[in-house]
């Protein structure tokens, strides 16, 4: 854990691991510019901390024990509080070899300068107001982004999009709390709105809360993806439909039942989302312990995922197998897919698929494609949306719990004394301010927010 009250200054590589052409490092903290000064020739004699601020300078980095030459670099310097951190910045660009990076750290922390934990930079930015709580999860966002889509979306919430969408709610949130407070201190002069006026703006605030749930979890499922499991009996041609799905030899195919044992898994891009489809074994009578297995892992992918294909054989009627596989995925969104197309007979299983498909001569392949697309854009709503968000589960947690908060008081208003509402619109408010930062924030929920950075960040 990072105590909030340290002063003290800090150092760390702020490019990945690995050889690269660049290497920069940061420092941080009151003593940032003489410690970095010990290592650093610029600007004549007056050396560092007469340079002109925000501007690069080209330096010789010397080892200060033997005053031989480490490296030419780029060296600036940002005075707080206009700072990334708020304080004292400095930023060192060199070579990007990890040996000398590591060397140019080991000096700057005999100097004085101390190892950055993970997320510390940003850690310091939050505790001196350059950024709020939303900011800071946008920027761990923006750096674990993997797709375009994803990286507009953490974009616009540094921006404040998001930042301006909270307070916009807390803002109506404290206009049905004043105007219930008026009725409460002036009973008698007719002051505040009525009661049926409140509720009607707390209802307004119950589906505005209700949108941004699904926005929020939307742009989460942007950021994080979505899990697509293909489910069927041995044999329909589970690991054919990855493999044209993916547009790779991913999973082996063979004429014999129960080739594929264990999960085999791809990614591909859709509308902007990463989706990962998972193949497994297929279910119906384990031959052995082995298959068995396969099959329970299969199972425990279908209950955590987000779609199930399920595949049939159209060359043959439906097994009991086929329907344990449908029973199985009943309750959960699924698409059934007709495979074998190319040799399909009458059966009751081009009656139940929802979509007929060869993966061996690709038939039918783009009608799927366009289906699994159709879902992913109602999953996670149209690309381009300027109202789209990413946000943390922890901001998800608070926006339920201040929508929850807001029925208790819709649900009292007019039933009993406005006190009750007051208190529970107050609890409201504390989510919503939650979300912002403005609260005291428990120490184990910033360790846990600040511990997803990378150190240098």
């Amino acid at each position: 854990m990072i105590e909030s009250g340290r002063s003290d200054t800090i150092v760390g590589i702020a490019t990945p691991p690995g050889t690269g052409a660049i290497g920069v490092i940061r420092v941080s903290g009151p003593l940032a510019v003489p410690t970095v000064s010990r290592i650093v020739r610029v600007g004549g004699p007056s050396g560092l901390g007469a340079c002109t601020s925000r501007v690069l300078h080209v330096a010789t980095l010397i080892d200060p024990t033997t005053g031989g030459e480490l490296d030419r670099a780029l060296v600036v310097r940002m005075p707080g509080p206009a700072s990334y951190t708020g304080e004292d910045v400095v930023e060192i660009s060199c070579h990007g070899n990890p040996v000398l990076l590591r060397e140019i750290v080991d000096r700057l922390v005999s100097d004085g300068a101390r190892l950055a934990e993970p997320g510390e930079f940003t850690r310091r930015a939050y505790l001196n107001r350059r950024m709020d709580l939303l900011q800071v999860e946008a920027i761990a966002e923006l750096i674990a982004a993997r797709t375009e889509r994803a990286i507009r979306n953490a974009a616009r919430q540094l921006r404040g999009t998001l930042a301006a969408e909270v307070g916009a709610l807390r803002e109506r949130l404290l206009d049905v709390m004043a105007g219930l407070e008026a009725s409460l201190d002036f009973p008698d002069e007719g002051v505040g709105p009525s009661d049926l006026e409140s509720l009607k703006q707390l209802t307004e605030l119950q589906g505005s809360l209700d949108s941004f749930v699904v926005k929020a979890r939307q742009g989460r499922a942007v950021q994080d993806g979505l899990t697509v499991v293909l489910v069927g009996a041995p044999n329909v041609g589970k690991s054919s439909l990855l493999n044209r799905l993916l547009g790779a030899e991913r999973a082996i195919v063979s004429p014999m039942p129960g080739t594929t044992r264990d999960l085999v898994d791809g990614t591909v891009v859709i509308h902007g989302v990463p989706v990962r489809l998972v193949d497994g074994a297929g279910l119906g009578v384990a031959q052995d312990a082995v298959d068995a297995e396969g099959m329970w892992r299969i199972r425990q992918v279908v209950g955590d995922s987000d779609l199930a294909l399920v595949i049939l054989d159209l060359s043959r009627p439906p097994a009991r197998a086929d329907w344990e596989v449908l029973e199985l995925t009943a309750k959960g969104e699924r698409l059934v897919i007709g495979n074998k197309s190319d040799l399909a007979s009458v059966s009751q299983a081009t009656m139940v698929a929802e979509c007929r498909c060869s993966a061996l001569t690709g038939e039918g392949m783009a009608a799927i494609e366009k289906l699994l697309g159709n879902w992913v854009q109602q999953q996670t709503a149209a690309d381009g949306e300027e109202g789209a968000v990413v946000a943390s589960m922890r901001v998800i947690d608070s926006l339920r719990a201040a929508r929850e908060a807001v029925d208790k008081a819709a649900g009292s208003l007019g039933r009993v004394p406005v006190e009750a509402a007051l208190v529970d619109l107050g609890q409201a408010k504390r989510e919503l301010d939650r979300i912002m930062g403005r609260m005291e924030e428990d120490g184990a929920v910033l360790d846990l927010i600040f511990s997803k950075f990378c150190i240098g960040k």
